[in-house]
């Protein structure tokens, strides 16, 4: 079984982190392990009509290799993608790299105290430390969620599993959901398809998306030394009262406060969004169906500027009845109605990191047996700072529950990388073979989570009961963000307190130290 130091397992942004902050430390003995065949995460496996990130991309990128020279202030997948596999590629961690090597189970050995990592389809490996790097999106629902989707005569794609020689002109298309994916896919393929049917269950907060190309003048004053830096910092420090607000002074209301006050906020917001609608929806019946009925911020609104104007095509329609079945030729809805289609696009969604029925039983076994997934479902999604557990020595998720923090992704996982590498570091300092938080350390911050999480478990859970969203977790917990400020999390990430943390020699000098005492 070959042996490595560092396996880090997903290349996404989340994995280049993890890869840039080791080689950093001085650590080159990691592979990174994809069961794809290159990196980039969600950008590399979508590549649909309209795909555009929804994060103004000076702050969506990688803090250590900033790049000036955007298109856009919203840039398109494919130019996201570019810079994802060339600051791969700049960095020399396609040496590293390990395409198609999809890990399926991962085991801790305590004798050896090292994980066994099981890939499909290849020889294990065995790593003295795992950083799981696999995103938020962990994998596409099944096209199975809606009966009768193998007796289609047609054909259905997915957004992560788009057919780049299909074309949509002329085409009948039935867009199944309202989440980003779907939005963008309808303004991208509107003007030229026969006829587009978007089906809605929830509608979605659809804000204006102010998108504008960047002149060549700014993007030499964005390639000046620190500017990039600076803008970025500053958007982080106004980001820092609001935040010391939401998570240590308005927690301290009582709840039946903060139930009362919450949703007169949302009624102005949508008090807002019938003007909205009232400007860019002339037909009332649609209007009226697309007003949210849950709060503003219990989903991540969605940034378009360009939905609207596509609904208002004649050839594009608006279907909010139930669907009943998939049929041989389209769709048949709870009212009756059956419409023919030649494609039907099911972007319904993914599995998301903050459910525990995302987490497979037997795929992640750590100290005494002890089952991810299995634990998550009990005990429900703990983490300390986001990313460690104290029955998984050696291992750190990037993404994990109540981790996320920051502007945008790339600011959040490198709060998280920055954090197991210098544990991973330190235990190398100490000639440590195995490091676990301690089980008092890990209580202590999920004890603090909780307390800090109230305004927003209030808000997402309370105000908006029912919601199901990857704000709120199937077990009723809102686990995606982090409740700690920017600085606190910042702070984290360089200088939590080590004696947090057990390091540990390997069980032969152990026992030589029992025998001694």
């Amino acid at each position: 079984m070959k042996h490595v130091e560092v396996a880090i397992i997903g290349a996404g942004p989340g994995g280049i982190t993890a890869a840039h902050y080791l080689q950093r430390a001085g650590i080159t003995d990691f592979v990174i392990l994809e069961r794809a065949g290159d990196f980039g995460g969600s950008w590399r496996d979508n590549f649909y009509p309209g795909l555009a990130v929804d994060v103004p991309t000076l702050f969506y990128q990688f803090p250590f290799a900033r790049k000036a020279d955007w298109s856009r202030l919203f840039p398109d997948g494919p130019e996201i993608q570019r810079y994802n596999t060339a600051v791969a590629r700049e960095l020399g961690f396609y040496a590293h790299l390990r395409g198609h090597h999809d890990v399926t189970r991962e085991i801790w050995n305590d004798a050896a105290q090292v994980w066994e990592l099981d890939i499909a389809g290849q020889e294990p490996i065995s790593a003295r430390f795992v950083i799981n790097a696999r995103g938020g999106y962990l994998n596409a629902k099944s096209t199975d969620q809606i009966p009768g989707a193998a007796a289609f005569t047609g054909t259905i794609l997915r957004p992560n599993a788009w057919d780049p020689e299909y074309a949509c002109a002329g085409r009948r298309v039935a867009l199944i959901g309202t989440g980003s994916s779907s939005v963008q896919i309808l303004s991208a393929i509107a003007e030229d398809a026969a006829s587009v049917d978007i089906y809605q269950r929830t509608p979605a907060w659809i804000l204006p998306k102010p998108d504008v190309a960047i002149p060549a003048g700014v993007q030499r004053v964005l390639a000046l030394p620190g500017v990039g830096a600076a803008i970025n910092t500053m958007v982080l420090a106004m980001m820092e009262l609001p935040m010391q607000l939401i998570c240590t002074v308005l927690p301290k209301l009582p709840r039946s406060v903060l139930t009362s006050a919450l949703p007169q906020y949302d009624k102005i917001w949508r008090s807002a969004y019938r003007m909205l609608l009232r400007r860019k929806v002339a037909n009332p019946v649609d209007r009226a169906a697309l007003v949210p009925g849950y709060g503003i911020l219990a989903k991540r609104p969605i940034l378009s500027s360009t939905f609207f104007t596509a609904l208002a095509k004649p050839t594009v329609s608006l279907i909010t009845s139930p669907i009943e079945t998939i049929t041989t030729a389209g769709l048949r809805t709870g009212d009756g109605t059956e419409r023919p289609y030649d494609l039907i696009v099911m972007a319904t969604g993914y599995e998301m990191f903050t459910d525990p029925e995302s987490y497979r039983t037997g795929r992640t076994i750590g100290a005494a047996g002890l089952d991810l997934a299995d634990d998550y479902r009990r005990n429900g999604l703990r983490s300390y700072g986001g990313s460690a557990h104290p029955g998984f020595p050696n291992r750190w998720s990037l993404v994990g529950p109540h981790g996320y923090v920051g502007v945008a992704w790339h600011t959040f996982v490198d709060m998280t990388a920055r954090h197991a590498v210098r544990i991973i570091t330190e235990a190398g300092r100490r000639d440590a073979t195995a490091v676990r938080v301690r089980a008092e350390a890990f209580d202590r911050w999920v004890a603090r989570m909780r307390r800090n999480e109230k305004l927003i478990r209030t808000y997402t859970v309370d105000c908006n009961p029912g919601l199901r969203t990857y704000f709120v977790n199937s077990q009723g917990d809102a686990l995606y963000y982090r409740p700690q400020t920017i600085s606190g999390a910042w702070w984290f990430s360089r200088r939590s307190p080590l004696s947090d943390y057990l390091f540990e020699h390997d069980t032969s000098e152990r026992q030589k130290i029992e025998d001694i005492a």
